[in-house]
């Protein structure tokens, strides 16, 4: 996930295959975010073609993607440029990202949204709409304030921002600054649902446990995600009534996300992501190694339902919980020159880790910037072992 100092826009020089069995071409789709490649990678297995937009074009999105464009190219000049020059017939644009500006720049379009559209994103973000579907679904919603005095000891959060970069403690000074919320803490582990959208409804595939580190003054920092975790099923049912909640007052088709703290039996909304999300190509391999077959998010609603409602032949204990990944984001401890060698000495093979996110050319990295991220099997690395990763 290194910032590259490339041209625009990167032309492989073939097309990319979709693999897995009896997948078809299904043309190509335009990913945007601040890091594309998981979803360019799941998109690609799906039968798509990915055309990639998004700051760091590195090594695994280049040879995932159709095309890279870089996403500064569109919002640099002042005027955003729109995406319709990029795709020379209709594709859709899938928003598969945070972006720290928000995603009006994208429309008004002529191609059509793969899921939601910028203004669902816009309604997502609202606390009050959070609120109310919390509500719905019953299950909790932290204390929130928009406007008034801050309160030390509650966190900040800056309305779209993503990653955890918009989220500090407050040191109860002054007022609420604007465009921010004030939410009071609450205990528990983090983990992000990943459901699939049948559009009145949802499927819930996983769950994962989310991993934070510190940078600075921003103690929520994402840093990769543990699962899909196993849960009671009472936490089962309150995110199912959680997802299906959300599509009967917001309708979506495909895959989105919704992060949650979990407390015993309790859930707490924290955020709606309806994308894309980091942690589901966990939840991906998790299924892949289950079926024995790759699985998409971007794969249809058939083939979901029937992996749902079927068990894998010969496999009847066989559930994606069983096949937990770890997912960790290496950040740079000083500042350093960062090249693709560093980790490919390091690689674990197909049965141990793999690296994503490796920078395509030679790169400066400043401290705590991201360098690479490191998958891999739980039961063949331990958290501990994965942790003490070094390059």
């Amino acid at each position: 996930m290194t910032p590259m100092q490339t041209p625009g826009q990167i032309q492989n020089s073939q097309p990319p295959r979709p693999s897995g069995r009896g997948r078809s071409r299904r043309g190509p789709m335009v990913l945007v975010g601040a890091s594309v490649r998981a979803a360019a990678e799941s998109a690609r297995m799906a039968g798509f073609s990915p055309i990639a937009v998004d700051h760091y074009g590195d090594r695994e999105t280049l040879a995932a993607a159709l095309r890279w464009y870089r996403l500064d190219d569109f919002l640099d000049s002042g005027q955003p440029r729109p995406l319709d020059c990029t795709v020379p017939e209709p594709a859709p644009i899938a928003i598969v990202g945070g972006l720290q500006g928000g995603y009006g720049w994208i429309g008004p379009t002529r191609l059509p949204f793969f899921g939601a559209s910028p203004e669902q994103f816009l309604t997502c973000d609202r606390p009050e709409f959070l609120s109310d579907l919390a509500a719905r679904a019953a299950v909790r919603f932290p204390e929130t304030r928009c406007s008034g005095a801050a309160i030390r000891g509650w966190l900040v959060k800056r309305r779209g921002s993503s990653g955890g970069l918009g989220v500090s403690y407050s040191a109860g000074v002054g007022d609420i600054p604007e465009n921010t919320i004030l939410q009071r803490p609450v205990r528990g582990r983090i983990c992000g649902a990943s459901f699939f959208g049948l559009g009145d409804r949802a499927i819930l595939l996983g769950v994962c446990r989310l991993l934070k580190k510190r940078i600075g003054p921003h103690p929520f920092v994402f840093a990769g995600a543990v699962g899909p975790i196993p849960l009671n099923a009472a936490l089962v049912e309150s995110l199912r009534r959680l997802g299906n909640a959300l599509c009967c007052v917001s309708p979506l088709l495909g895959p989105f996300n919704i992060d949650v703290v979990l407390h015993h039996d309790a859930v707490t909304l924290l955020e709606v992501n309806p994308r894309w999300s980091a942690s589901m190509e966990l939840v991906e391999r998790a299924w892949g190694a289950a079926w024995d077959e790759p699985c998409s998010m971007f794969d249809g609603s058939a083939d979901w339902i029937r992996r749902l409602e079927q068990v894998p032949p010969g496999r009847a204990d066989a559930r994606p919980w069983n096949h937990a990944f770890v997912k960790r984001v290496l950040f740079a401890r000083s500042d350093r020159r960062v090249v693709a060698a560093d980790f490919d000495r390091q690689g674990g093979g197909a049965a141990h880790w793999v690296w994503k996110d490796v920078p395509q050319r030679p790169t400066d990295v400043r401290r705590h910037e991201p360098l690479a991220t490191l998958i891999a099997p739980l039961q063949r690395m331990s958290l501990r072992q994965a942790f003490r990763v070094m390059v």
